[in-house]
């Protein structure tokens, strides 16, 4: 099977899963209800969240400079911010892969060796994890009475059972690894696969190594942390922004934000494009224990969801114009 039908294939199993997502979230909805409930919103919140999720994208590119610069380049703001957009853009269609395509993105702009990149983005993500699982235990332990139950039944136990699974054959898991590279070394060793391919290896290898040292040699660890912070600050801000827009959740507090944010940033990381449908649930159950109605909470779902997909669509479309005519200029008459 070749690359290209791999990609259609997998794009319809995924796009299946969101649709049949989808369908389970809007089964036997009052969709006049629904339709009443997008009217009455204020849209104005809506804006106001949208200028700190802009915003965040600017201080997640601006980190990620952070970690790249140790490897001895420094991609402009631009360029950094247009392959993090083209990576969004690409997660629509194959969830994921955004990480590989902004990492291609930026090799091709400044010339950085797409291996080390993967590194970076693989840093960025591991302390994205770990600020999401530090958010799950403050939740959790500050209103542990009224969010306790949801967390712990509908997070908690479902990822336990998934763990427990997954140990249970590990055994084979880890003999199949061990196999995988055994084999692996020995077609490199004989040059079986080819020079070329041997080589590849090697540097994406390394590469690798390369981007996962650049946490450990940069100068401004201190900003890396702070734009850490402050990264999620802006997504917790963009979140309760938009508890406002509509009135069955705009009694929600601040504390009720990060609720929202955690459950949210769950349904995002859901292996479907954009997260749709998954978002979708999780967040209109978790608006169910403050007693708002299935409905309404798909409404607030909708609007937070959509309202940051145009967002980054529309973002995307502009750094394609600015880089479609930065190479115009660039090219040779």
């Amino acid at each position: 099977m070749n690359t290209s039908i791999k990609k259609k294939v997998s794009y319809f199993i995924f796009f299946g899963i969101a649709a049949l997502l989808l369908f389970f979230a809007f089964r036997g909805v009052d969709y006049n209800s629904m339709v009443n409930g997008f009217r009455k919103a204020n849209y104005s919140w809506v804006a106001l969240s949208l200028v700190a999720g802009f915003f965040s994208y600017v201080v997640r590119s601006l980190r990620w400079r952070l970690l790249i610069e140790p490897l001895g380049f420094y991609p402009s703001l631009t360029n950094t911010m247009g392959a993090l957009f083209f990576g969004y853009v690409t997660n629509l269609a194959f969830p994921r892969l955004g990480e590989i395509t902004r990492c291609a993105s930026l090799r091709k702009t400044d010339k950085i060796p797409f291996e080390s990149l993967v590194g970076t983005v693989i840093i960025e993500r591991a302390f994205d994890v770990l600020m999401i699982l530090l958010l799950v235990i403050s939740v959790f332990f500050i209103r542990i009475d009224f969010f306790g139950g949801f967390i712990w039944d509908q997070i908690a136990v479902p990822l336990w059972s998934k763990m427990i699974s997954l140990f249970k054959i590990s055994p084979i898991i880890v003999v199949a690894l061990v196999a995988f590279l055994v084999l692996l070394f020995f077609l490199l060793r004989k040059n079986f696969l080819g020079a070329k391919f041997k080589r590849r290896i090697i540097s994406l290898f390394w590469g690798v190594i390369d981007g996962l040292k650049s946490v450990y040699t940069m100068k401004r660890r201190k900003e890396f942390f702070l734009y850490t912070i402050l990264l999620w600050f802006l997504y917790w801000l963009m979140t309760w922004l938009l508890v406002f827009a509509t009135e069955p959740t705009s009694q929600l507090g601040l504390v009720d934000g990060f609720f929202l944010l955690v459950i949210g940033s769950l349904g995002m990381a859901a292996p479907v494009q954009g997260g749709f449908g998954a978002f979708h649930i999780i967040t209109a159950m978790g608006l169910g224990i403050y007693g708002i109605s299935w409905e309404d909470g798909l409404i607030w779902a909708t609007i937070s969801h959509e309202a940051q997909t145009i967002l980054m669509l529309a973002v995307s479309v502009v750094f394609m114009i600015i880089f479609f005519l930065k190479n115009r200029k660039t090219s040779p008459v």
